[in-house]
């Protein structure tokens, strides 16, 4: 199982709890807007995110897998405030890189 992220890595590496959940709120927010989620990933949403959070391909169905995996690296870096507008941002490009393949 590839895992994309986890709430204790970041805050192992020193960030804010607070910061870590409401940032992967946005994240899951994002991704259920764009339908990305699997029924697992409505679960974990519907049951709420907290500091034991993992982000991995169970979360999500095959196209938000195949996104995840060309840009997730290049979205996490964004703060809590433009994260959900950047995934935004990169899944339109990955659609029209995947309409044009």
């Amino acid at each position: 199982m590839k895992i994309f992220d986890k709430a204790s890595w970041h805050i192992d590496s020193g960030m804010e709890e607070t910061d870590v959940i409401n940032k992967f709120k946005k994240i899951f927010d994002a991704l259920d807007s764009l339908s990305l989620l699997s029924d697992e990933g409505y679960e974990i949403l519907d049951f709420g995110i907290d500091d034991s959070i993992s982000l991995n391909e169970n979360m999500v169905n095959e196209k938000g897998r195949l996104f995840l995996e060309e840009y997730y690296d290049k979205i996490i870096g964004y703060d809590t405030n433009n994260i959900a507008e950047e995934l935004h941002k990169k899944y339109y490009i990955f659609c029209n890189k995947q309409n044009n393949a």
